[in-house]
């Protein structure tokens, strides 16, 4: 399979949950809550599949590094204050516990909202180092995608504008965090209209 084959397979496929993913390589897309595809990657090492490097780093990562949902979502009231995205800000007056809730939010809402596909590539059937090729065939790929499938691309990206409604949703669905949801969002907005001034 070359490289626009397995860019129309991840772009017409049908678009998968992010839980029970397979422990196998190959080359994915993320796909956000409007269902479009946002970010395409490779599993770029043996301790990494599907299941691990999608399922769980790129959900319930760090925010600021290459865990692309979880910094595309951190916003509004499933914001959290984190060192990585800004070490010049001097907003770190959240409560841990309720910046632990509020990524808990955001990882209930990507997983109900946001999906992937991804496209197997048989490690047996490739000689010489396999990871170094699946990163060159991810470059390949890469090269052929519109740059609306690459928006998430560079680390540290901005992350989305809170989605409003299905937030909502989510908190009516699970109330116990909805009070520290609304701290967040609180701060969050302080911490924006702190670097807005410090760019101003």
């Amino acid at each position: 399979m070359n490289s626009l084959e397995i860019l129309e397979k991840l772009r017409t496929s049908e678009p998968q949950l992010l839980t029970d993913l397979p422990e196998t390589y190959g080359i994915y897309a993320l796909w956000d809550h409007e269902k479009k595809i946002r970010y395409i990657g490779c599993t770029p090492k043996a301790t990494e599949g599907f299941r691990k490097r999608v399922g769980s780093k790129h959900v319930t990562g760090s925010e600021g590094r290459s865990h692309k949902f979880s910094q595309a979502y951190c916003t509004g009231r499933m914001w959290r204050y984190c060192k990585k995205l800004d070490p010049s800000a001097a907003l770190n007056a959240q409560d841990p516990n309720d910046a632990k809730l509020a990524k808990r939010l955001r990882t209930l809402f990507i997983r109900k909202h946001c999906r992937v596909t991804f496209v197997e590539i048989p490690a047996e059937k490739r000689a010489g180092n396999y990871f170094s090729f699946l990163t060159s065939l991810e470059s390949e790929v890469l090269a052929l995608a519109p740059s609306s499938m690459r928006l998430w691309e560079k680390i540290g990206f901005s992350p989305l504008k809170e989605p409003i409604v299905l937030v909502d949703e989510l908190l009516e669905e699970n109330p116990k965090l909805k009070d520290a949801a609304e701290r967040q969002a609180l701060i969050y907005r302080k911490y924006i209209e702190h670097k807005e001034s410090a760019i101003a």
